[in-house]
This record gives structure tokens, sequence and C-alpha cells, in this order.
């Protein structure tokens, strides 16, 4: 059903989603950028890294406190890709039973899979229990997929299929440049914060714009009825 068929209630409820959906983006957006600023000016997190407070915590009967300060010093090092070895005989050990592809939690078999977890520090707060990884994947996908298949595409606008397309686009690019950027951190163009303002100021455009065209039509555009 088109947006201008829809009920005063139904406006009022359509509207509130997309400012909700607004607010969990910018905050998740701000989130996301504090992070990558604190690590382009000190790599080596100075706080305690989430990779180390899950050994610390749940995961440390299944560690000896030995393995545990290797990931810590690997980690305090900046967690390299050059000194990950110690670090790999561990995960084989100790990991790759639980954490291998088809077991039953997510995969961690290599540098890769544990460098964002190194490098993400532990704080509190609604984003730093979903992580950056499910940030950059998932919510903000998830974010844009509700906006765009649930309203904008109901509106009568003529540039609904590229705006819609666009977002897609700059969606795919925050993902694939955040998964980029941990496979290489000591390149420039990964180390940098270039990458993250362009991808992330993109993509609040990209809402910015999706938000002006469903809340034009749902209340300055002529009814149907």
């Amino acid at each position: 059903m088109s947006l201008r068929d829809q009920s005063s209630s139904e406006r009022a409820f359509a509207t509130f989603v997309i400012l909700a959906l607004a607010a969990l983006l910018a905050s998740g957006l701000a989130f996301a950028l504090r992070q990558e600023r604190a690590r382009a000016s000190a790599p080596p997190p100075a706080a305690k890294s989430r990779l180390v407070a899950v050994l610390e915590g749940v995961m440390a009967p299944n560690v000896t406190p030995a393995e545990t300060e290797t990931v810590r010093i690997w980690v305090q090092g900046g967690a390299t890709r050059e000194s990950f070895a110690p670090v790999e005989v561990i995960v084989a050990n100790k990991c790759s039973a639980c954490h291998s592809p088809g077991a039953q939690f997510p995969p961690i078999t290599g540098y890769e899979d544990l460098r964002p977890l190194a490098v993400e520090t532990v704080s509190s707060g609604l984003f730093a229990l979903i992580g950056a990884r499910a940030l950059h994947l998932i919510v903000f996908p998830l974010l844009f997929l509700i906006a765009a298949f649930g309203y904008l595409r109901r509106t009568a606008w003529r540039g609904r299929r590229l705006l819609m397309g666009f977002c897609a686009a700059i969606v795919a690019l925050d993902a694939a440049q955040w998964w980029l950027r941990q496979g290489h951190p000591g390149a420039p163009w990964a180390s940098g914060m270039a990458l993250p303002w362009l991808a992330m100021g993109a993509m609040a455009l990209a809402f910015v714009t999706l938000a002006a065209v469903v809340l034009k039509e749902l209340w300055l555009e002529p009814r149907n009825y």
C-alpha cells in the first residue's frame, strides 16, 4: 500500500519508525567514528581489548594464564600480522574446535577473524555490546533494509529505485572498507580516517535523503482519499 493511502495514525507510526532508525544510525555512526579515531591515534589500545576481556572472562577455563598473557602481549604490541605466530598456535589448539566453519560458534580461524576483536576495546553501551563487526556488517545494513523496503519503495517518487540502489551501494562500501582494513592494519590507506569518513559520511547523507523523501510523502503530498 502506498504511503499516501495511510491513515493519520499509520503515518504517525511510520514517522516514529523513520526517526527512530535515524537516531539509531546516528548513534551507531558516532560510536564507530570514535572507535576509528581511537585506533588511528593509538593503535595499541590503552583500554582492555574485547579479546583479552573474553579470555579473562567466559573463556578463562579453556585457556591457561600463560596463553592469555601471550595474547595480551600481542594485543599491546598492536595486534600485527608479523607477531601473530604465537597466537595462531593458541587459536589452532584452543579455539578451532568450537570456532571453525560450520561449528556452533562464529568462526575464528586466523588473523583476519581475531584482529577486529583485539583492537576493539571494552566499554559500556549498546553498540559496545554489539561490537564494530556486527555494527558494520549487520546493524547498518538492517537499518537501511527496514527503511528502504518498508517505506521508501512505497513512495510515489520517481527516483526511489535509484536512491534504493545508492543506499545498497553505500552500505556495501562501508562493510567492504571496514572488512578490508582489518586485514591490512599497517597500510597507509587502512590506518587513516579518510575511508571511514567517506563511507560513513555517505551513509549519513543517503539516510537523510531517504528520510526526507519518506517524510515528505507522508505529510506534504496530497492524500489519495
